[in-house]
């Protein structure tokens, strides 16, 4: 077994051929294996197209993505890589319409189980994420969380080492998606898969081991994900308010009606908070 499951070194990512637009810019990175790890950041800070190239849906303009041991710009067979080595949890579950939850959870399997046992396993899949008196339903004959647990189903059909998860809680309300995050959690403890997760919500992240920040094409900066008064603590310090609170000994004005003893007192617990990162 590799030290990492996955590895990007370097890693750039320019479209366009006149006016580049650098989605990607230099991005060296490392997840360990049965790791559930999110990336955050704004729209167009390259989160999608990172997950993309380690997915091998997408080939980086330069650096190396190396998944499970495969280089992947050596890969003799993409399609084979992807089935066997990476399963895909997209914002919408891209379900096929026609198709049952337990059919849908088939299709991938094609060409590497026989019939008898694609059922098997299917059903064994939509047992295991509480969906086993749904497998004959079509999909939209279920409630947008399952369709989004076949999703997660599918995306574990062919025992996939690493799955990367796309925004999966994005088209969700709250309860449901605070369901499918306690689901991949529960499969990243009990089957060892890893996750890695794109996403806006910072409830998603703090339910996960360890965040990677992105701006710009850039990792900027890694949390690892503490108790939720920590996690509050560095929402606090990564704030306007709180970067105002570290900087007022230079004059900045807080807005706040602190003494000086309670404006130390609040430096260094935002500090604390920057150090236990």
């Amino acid at each position: 077994m590799t030290e990492w499951l996955i590895e990007t070194v370097d890693l750039t990512k320019v479209y366009g051929d006149g006016a580049e637009i650098r989605a990607l810019d230099g991005v060296s990175m490392q997840v360990g294996h049965g790791e559930l790890v999110t990336v955050m950041g704004p729209s167009g800070s390259g989160k999608s197209t990172l997950l993309n190239l380690i997915g091998a849906l997408d080939q980086p303009t330069s650096g190396r993505v190396i998944v499970n041991g495969h280089d992947l710009a050596a890969l003799d067979d993409v399609d084979a890589f992807r089935a066997e080595t990476v399963g895909f949890i997209f914002q919408l579950h891209n379900l096929l319409p026609t198709l049952t939850a337990r059919e849908n959870l088939e299709v991938p399997m094609m060409g590497h189980l026989e019939s008898a046992e694609r059922r098997i396993r299917s059903e064994e899949l939509l047992r295991l994420v509480d969906l086993g008196d749904r497998m004959d339903h079509l999909p939209n004959q279920l409630s947008g969380g399952q369709r989004q647990r076949v999703a997660v189903a599918r995306a574990l059909a062919n025992r996939p080492p690493l799955v990367l998860a796309d925004e999966p809680t994005g088209s969700l309300d709250t309860q449901a998606g605070r369901s499918l995050m306690g689901l991949l959690k529960d499969l990243n403890a009990t089957q060892g898969t890893t996750f890695l997760v794109v996403t806006h919500d910072l409830a998603v992240a703090r339910q996960t081991s360890r965040v990677l920040v992105m701006e710009d094409g850039r990792i900027v900066r890694e949390d690892h994900i503490g108790s939720p008064l920590e996690e509050d603590l560095k929402m606090w310090r990564h704030s306007e308010l709180g970067e105002r609170i570290l900087e007022a000994d230079g004059g900045t004005d807080t807005g706040l009606s602190l003494t000086k003893s309670q404006r130390a007192a609040l430096q260094e617990l935002l500090r604390s908070a920057e150090e236990s990162r």
